[in-house]
């Protein structure tokens, strides 16, 4: 599969696109769109029309022949926060696709999800929202037990220094953006 990160905007009609293919997922499965992950959705709306340079709301596609299903939405913003040198990337309100929350869902396909939601996000770092760290807080337990097993893996990348898993959030920082 192919998978795409693109941001929203009141230009690219993306964030329109999203509500439109969530909107008949929750009609496939019997339930109201309007209350779909109500209170991130609401503050992801706004964010979505009116991006900044410093803070987005993305999308993780899959692709295939030409169809864009939408998987993932999170905001995305690059700030200065106490306790840390430098900028940090933080990922929020991450809200999966209704057919993940409500349908029945392959674990290793759900795991696969989250790693390109993860990759991608974190590549955000180095490009678009360029930061020294890195924060991603998480929406359910499952998906924090899930980069919590991560943690290990992460402590071995020569590009990533400082993992720490709290709460329901992890953070690290980025080596090559130090350079």
């Amino acid at each position: 599969m192919d998978y795409k990160l693109e941001s929203c905007s009141a230009d690219n009609n993306v964030w329109n696109h999203v509500k439109s293919c969530w909107r008949n997922q929750c009609e496939d499965l019997d339930e109201d769109f309007d209350f779909y992950a109500q209170s991130s959705m609401s503050v992801l709306d706004d964010l979505a029309l009116s991006p900044s340079k410093n803070a987005k709301v993305f999308v993780l596609y899959r692709e295939s022949n030409e169809k864009k299903e939408p998987l993932v939405i999170f905001q995305a913003n690059s700030t200065h926060l106490p306790g840390f040198d430098g900028r940090v990337l933080r990922i929020r309100h991450m809200v999966m696709s209704p057919n993940y929350d409500y349908g029945d869902v392959n674990k290793e396909e759900y795991k696969e999800i989250l790693v390109e939601t993860f990759a991608r996000a974190t590549a955000l770092a180095v490009s678009e929202l360029e930061s020294k760290h890195v924060k991603f807080h998480f929406r359910t337990p499952s998906d924090l037990y899930f980069f919590r097993e991560m943690r290990p893996s992460l402590e071995e990348e020569e590009e990533i220094k400082d993992v720490k898993a709290y709460g329901a959030w992890i953070s690290f920082s980025l080596v090559v953006a130090e350079a």
